[in-house]
């Protein structure tokens, strides 16, 4: 599969058309509409942000998706580890502005301090980050710059002895962009940031990070949000299966450095 082989290249790869174009109008004004309850339920009850995105969910278990993070992952069992809004609002920042940053548990700025891998990281995989497109990505509203290839790098924009800016361009890096409704797979490890909002628009998007069956999800409080049970029961069967390890609450394990 090209979408396999890219991944595996580069680091990344597009989905074209995960969720049809019928759904999208009113999957995005849900997710719109729901993000300040969303955020409230998780800061407050340490909900996962999937119980107010239900319209959405069902598409995290998409069967094409699912077949390549398998793949990825070489077994049948995944999870998804954190699920989250994002939104990028309007003339937010300056067009050159960048965040370069790799994602848990390869965050090496991580606030909890749970569960992030020590450099240089392995030449594994060990989570797949998807960027689900509710609105058309474009240059103009922040479509999210990749640099290819630097999921295998032992160097990392946030390294403390590493020397690079992660706030400046890089060399080779490139903006994904795609149509509302396609969804963008990226290797935890890759060197990624959103990208500058310069439209009068809000551009939102969710994030769902899939996980191997092996890599302990009890660090961290986004890890550990929980589904309340009467709504996990309502999910699919194939997304009960994503999240079956967070029906019902768990308290998250927590690290503090000394």
């Amino acid at each position: 599969m090209e979408e396999i082989a890219q991944l595996r290249r580069d680091g990344f790869c597009l989905l074209k058309g995960v969720i049809p174009e019928g759904e999208i109008s009113g999957i995005r004004s849900d997710i719109d509409n729901a993000m300040v309850a969303g955020l409230k339920a998780y800061n407050e009850l340490d909900w996962s942000a999937v119980t107010h995105m239900l319209s959405l969910a069902p598409y995290f278990a998409d069967a094409r998706l699912l077949s390549i993070v398998r793949t990825m992952f070489n077994h049948a069992t995944v999870r998804i580890s954190q699920t989250e809004f994002k939104s990028v609002p309007p003339r937010s920042d300056p067009p050159a502005w960048r965040g370069f940053h790799t994602d848990w548990p390869h965050d090496l700025t991580d606030r909890s301090f749970c569960g992030r891998v020590n450099q240089p990281f392995p030449d594994m995989i060990m989570s797949i980050t998807s960027i689900w497109m509710l609105y058309q990505f474009t240059p103009e509203n922040g479509a999210t710059w990749v640099v290819p290839g630097t999921h295998r790098e032992l160097t990392n924009p946030r390294g403390e002895k590493d020397g690079i800016d992660e706030h400046s361009a890089i060399p080779n890096e490139r903006q994904v962009c795609g149509d509302a409704g396609d969804v963008v797979l990226i290797d935890s490890r890759i060197w990624h940031s959103r990208g500058a909002n310069t439209t009068d628009e809000t551009r939102t998007s969710v994030v769902a990070r899939y996980s191997p069956w092996w890599l302990s999800t009890e660090y961290g409080k986004r890890n550990a949000a929980f589904v309340p049970t009467d709504i996990f029961d309502s999910f699919p069967q194939p997304l009960q299966e994503l999240y079956a390890h967070r029906r019902g609450k768990r308290r998250p394990v927590q690290h503090f450095p000394a």
